[in-house]
């Protein structure tokens, strides 16, 4: 059930932030669709970094009946729904953002306390198990996309609902049945000096960061490197370009299951997550590669399995290396909240990042996509500074 939730927690905002948003940013500013998507992407981030942290604070603290996780995911799904209707509404730019900052709010008021259930409840030796099933998410939520994009879906509020549907059928069976129990006060972690879980804390922080910023760019602004860089309708008349980026999302999504469902759990086998990471930014900085240097087909399909397989195996590995550098159970879903500005803060440098890269003309994808290559690669660098887990 806690699979089936994460992958409705990906489905809530995957096809969203990559295709809907996008294409409702288009519609609404064909002239600097950029722009507008960049604004968007800035400030629906500050509202997750935010949110995110102060949910998990208080999700730890929560003392309910229905115990301290679920009432939170609960009224974040009923949020969720809400953005939805704003943003498929939305008449002018500015209700636009409005609307993704609502999402941004509600999403993460699911996300936090739903992300701390894997550090509450699972032991350390099966953490990458727990961990690669999660993985499932991710491509599946990214999946999801040819569905939301399908022909018999009008481009509009009939995708949307359609993916309200699917996120409340993903979440009501843990809603429902979730044992969520509260730490008594003698479990607190102790098994390694504080300053130590805290310097793996800070290396396991800084090496997320410099990989998401790579994520959150591909995420924001694939569809308009296909449609201006890589010339998708010009290989391929009549297929649009969302339909387009939806099924080169989908081709990858076995490799990248693949890779993190047997990434999580060789990395149980073996007791080692570092090397693990390090070979998963190593792929993934060579499907930027490919993307900034082989625009013409098949080139983006092969960037995107590639840096798919290296996707799938850092989320699965690194979750698992996060809930164990974690400093205390009682407080894992204010900590996790800590470490998702490593998701939420590469989302607000993105826009500025993309803009400045891109030049005055919107034109240089290739010097971006070198330049995601080589943050992605410190990034995996970076995680060999964690001492307590190998």
């Amino acid at each position: 059930m806690l699979t089936l939730a994460y992958i409705g927690a990906f489905v809530a905002f995957v096809p969203l932030l990559t295709l809907l948003v996008p294409l409702r940013a288009e519609a609404l500013a064909p002239t600097d669709k950029v722009g507008l998507l960049s604004l968007v992407t800035l400030w629906g981030a500050v509202i997750a970094s935010v949110a995110n942290v102060a949910v998990g604070w208080a999700s730890d603290r929560t003392r309910n009946p229905l115990g301290r996780r679920r009432p939170w995911i609960l009224a974040g799904l009923v949020g969720v729904l809400l953005a939805y209707g704003v943003i498929a509404t939305a008449p002018t730019p500015g209700r636009l953002i409005a609307g993704v900052m609502l999402f941004q709010l509600a999403f993460n008021m699911l996300f936090a306390p739903l992300t701390a259930i894997l550090a509450d409840q699972a032991p350390d030796r099966q953490k990458g198990g727990v961990a690669a099933f999660l993985g499932l998410g991710a491509p599946v939520g990214a999946a999801s996309g040819v569905l939301v994009t399908a022909p018999a879906l009008p481009e509009g509020a009939l995708r949307l609902f359609v993916l309200g549907l699917l996120v409340t059928a993903c979440l009501l069976p843990l809603l429902l049945c979730l044992r969520d129990t509260t730490p008594p006060p003698s479990e607190d972690g102790h098994a390694l000096p504080r300053d130590r879980l805290s310097r793996d804390f800070g290396f396991t922080w800084s090496s997320r960061f410099c990989l998401q910023i790579a994520a959150s760019v591909v995420n924001a602004y694939m569809l308009f490197y296909l449609a201006d860089h890589a010339r998708y309708a010009e290989h391929f008349p009549g297929a649009s370009v969302e339909s387009g980026l939806a099924r080169l999302i989908a081709l990858s999504t076995l490799f990248t299951v693949l890779s993190g469902f047997l990434g999580g759990l060789a990395s149980d086998r073996l007791n080692h997550r570092k090397g693990f990471i390090v070979l998963a930014a190593l792929l993934m900085a060579t499907g930027l590669i490919v993307f900034a240097v082989s625009p013409g087909w098949p080139g983006p399909l092969i960037g995107y399995v590639v840096y798919g397989v290296g996707f799938g195996l850092y989320t699965t590995v690194d979750a698992a290396l996060v809930a164990q550098v974690l400093p205390s159970r009682r407080d894992s879903a204010r900590d996790l909240g800590i470490m998702n500005l490593t998701n939420t803060l590469p989302a607000i440098l993105a826009p500025a990042l993309a803009l400045a890269a891109l030049g005055p003309d919107r034109a240089d994808w290739p010097r971006l996509m070198t330049l995601l290559a080589v943050i992605a690669i410190a990034g995996g660098l970076m995680v060999l500074g964690v001492r307590k887990v190998r």
